[in-house]
């Protein structure tokens, strides 16, 4: 028995941890003018797959908004598509507040890693080509572009502009979700964004593309196409 409990033991201390929050390496938030007097908080998430082995399923995040007494305005929940193993993914998204915020969090929450058997050289990247913008009605700009899907089957894909200062710093951003990107010939999109809600300091933007698919089964589908 005590040999049993002792192998137990030794293999207990000698498997890997895994942390289990979403590994977020940068965030970033901006508040503008919405409907009805209201505000809305605008903010963007750059997060990570540290493991080789792993996939991470719905990584998720609480984005709370407080008061300057520290009262909550909102609080809520959001997720991002999976990220494949050593694989990175940038989202942003929104909430509406009844008043300018005095402070944001973003916190992580779990990412769900789970084993896989494709690795990080099997998930290939998606590029954006011919991306142009261009003054469009409502003092609007219209982007247009295309995206190249390099996977067998077709998918669903995000795509994410990030807004940065002088130095590179994380300003904000905005996402597009494109629902279906066939695969072969690259296929076009249009997303118009207001100037307004550029955050001020902004002086470049990266561009990127990333599949929506949330669960490693997804992606077991796509990768055996």
């Amino acid at each position: 028995m005590k040999t049993i409990l002792l192998i137990a033991l030794i293999l207990l201390i000698g498997s890997p941890v895994v942390a289990q929050e979403t590994v977020i390496t940068e965030s970033a938030y901006h508040v503008v003018p919405a409907y009805g007097q209201r505000y809305k908080v605008m903010f963007a998430v750059v997060a990570v797959n540290p493991f080789e082995d792993k996939f991470a399923s719905v990584p998720k995040v609480r984005v709370t908004a407080r008061a300057q007494d520290g009262s909550i305005l909102s609080t809520q929940e959001f997720d991002s598509g999976g990220i494949p193993p050593k694989g990175k993914i940038a989202f942003c998204k929104e909430m509406y507040v009844d008043e300018i915020p005095a402070r944001v969090d973003i916190r992580p929450l779990d990412a769900h890693y789970e084993p896989t058997r494709f690795r990080s050289s099997q998930f290939l990247p998606f590029e954006l080509i011919n991306v142009v913008g261009k003054p469009s009605i409502g003092n609007k700009v219209k982007v247009t572009g295309e995206i190249k899907n390099p996977y067998p089957g077709e998918t669903g894909v995000w795509i994410t502009f990030l807004y940065r200062d002088g130095q590179g710093k994380l300003l904000g951003g905005i996402t597009k979700y494109e629902s279906t990107v066939p695969a072969g010939e690259p296929t076009s999109f249009e997303v118009y964004v207001d100037p307004s809600e550029i955050p001020p300091g902004t002086k470049s933007t990266d561009r990127g593309a990333f599949s929506h698919n949330n669960f490693q089964t997804s992606w077991d589908k796509l990768l055996r196409n």
